[in-house]
């Protein structure tokens, strides 16, 4: 059974304060002692893509670089109970009977098709994950929690159980999912915080540029406040990336989602940016030469203080020079002269 809402409204709100984990992580960081500790009470998932999908070519770390950082803009909901897949396949756009304990990437859309999250989700039994930006995760269960009351399934923003770490090239043993390029979530419950401060503390560390980098080379955009509600899938190239199922059937805006797809009538499309002096912001609306808008920054990552890459969903037809008003960001197409 798909549970399907009438009302679509989505407002995204701001970045809440820091949750509890991130501050008891914080002490014990901070403490410098860490005992050892016997407990292995601890879950690893890796950031990769469900065997139902396809997915673009891996991608090689530049100049060999590993090591662990925290990712403390991202949240955990969790959804338990027997119904748990049966209610997200009507919200996902992956295919939910397809899912397992290899992380997808997906994204949830409102009633007009457009993306108002993106993360990965996973399936443990009766549970599934889902890891997206923390910003939306209070938006999302109010969104959703109206349904769920016809569901055997139980939401939680379990962000302030977690700690969640990202790992590139330490080819971490099982449980650990292994992806192209080496990338690894952990999401420790408060019995592995002493693996996380190992990780943080003892072995190499990542820069969050040397990790947006990485993810913006794989082309996965990560919706925010400032960005959700406002692109198809396939203005984000989730497509591509086989976060969206074209055979799973209904779920909520497949139909507009399904139209675009079989018209190859998206008017936006994702395409990669370099900028210089000064790193555009998210949302931020980039203009063409005539005054027009040409596109929105969906994300960026710095490579030096004054230059950078960037995502854009730009316009079709759009072309430079482009700026962005009331900014010193100076933008063009990659590859452009």
């Amino acid at each position: 059974m798909l549970y399907r809402p009438v009302c679509t409204e989505f407002r995204a709100s701001e970045t809440p304060n820091a949750p509890a984990q991130r501050v008891r992580l914080d002490n014990r960081l901070k403490a410098g002692n860490n005992p050892a500790s016997a407990c292995n009470h601890w879950t690893m998932a890796m950031v990769g893509n469900s065997p139902q999908t396809s997915r673009t070519p891996p991608i090689s770390i530049a100049d060999g670089k590993a090591g662990a950082l925290a990712l403390d803009d991202l949240g955990v909901l969790t959804f338990d109970g027997p119904d748990s897949a049966s209610f997200l396949q009507g919200y996902l756009t992956i295919d939910m009977d397809a899912l397992g304990g290899e992380p997808a990437f997906t994204a949830m859309c409102n009633i007009k098709g457009r993306a108002v999250l993106t993360g990965y989700a996973w399936r443990e039994g009766e549970r599934v994950t889902l890891v997206l930006q923390q910003s939306l995760c209070g938006l999302t269960l109010g969104f959703l929690s109206p349904y769920l009351a016809f569901s055997k399934t139980q939401a939680s923003d379990a962000t302030d159980d977690y700690a969640i770490i990202g790992a590139m090239g330490l080819n971490l043993a099982p449980p650990a999912l292994n992806l192209d390029a080496g990338r690894q979530l952990l999401v420790l419950d408060e019995d592995g915080f002493d693996k996380a401060h190992d990780l943080l503390t003892k072995g190499p560390s990542l820069s969050t540029n040397e990790w947006r980098n990485v993810t913006l080379a794989q082309r996965e955009v990560w919706l925010e406040a400032a960005t959700s509600g406002s692109f198809l899938p396939q203005m984000l190239a989730l497509d591509e990336l086989g976060a969206v199922s074209f055979n799973k059937g209904c779920y909520l805006g497949q139909e507009v989602v399904a139209r675009a797809q079989h018209r190859g009538d998206v008017k936006r499309r994702l395409e990669p940016f370099e900028w210089k002096v000064s790193e555009p912001h998210i949302g931020a609306e980039i203009r063409r030469a005539d005054g027009h808008a040409g596109g929105v920054v969906v994300a960026t990552a710095p490579q030096s203080p004054y230059e950078g890459a960037a995502l854009v969903v730009l316009n079709r037809g759009a072309v430079g020079p482009f700026t962005i008003k009331s900014s010193t960001c100076e933008l063009r197409p990659t590859g452009a002269p």
